[in-house]
């Protein structure tokens, strides 16, 4: 893989000097912005990554809370039939 001198020395043989150093620079700034780019994605997909783990133990908390719920007034409607049924 060449460096950048040795791609520099290329360019500014086939384009000249200041053409080669912007065409350098354009590619510089663009490989940094990917770059940037890229490490922002990294940190919204782990943000979003923890936002949905947390979604997922609410609903989990939550259900288990409505069944408990559920139980605790079925049984005591099944209490209170089987002691008037006697």
């Amino acid at each position: 893989m060449p460096t950048v001198l040795e791609l520099y020395e290329k360019l500014k043989a086939k384009l000249g000097d200041p053409e080669a150093r912007l065409l350098l620079e354009f590619i510089e700034t663009s490989v940094e912005q990917r770059a940037a780019s890229k490490e922002d994605l990294q940190r919204t997909e782990s943000a979003l990554r923890k936002e949905i783990h947390q979604v997922k133990v609410d609903l989990l908390k939550w259900s288990f809370t409505f069944w408990i719920g559920n139980i605790a007034v079925l049984s005591g409607i099944m209490f209170a039939l089987l002691r008037a049924g006697r």
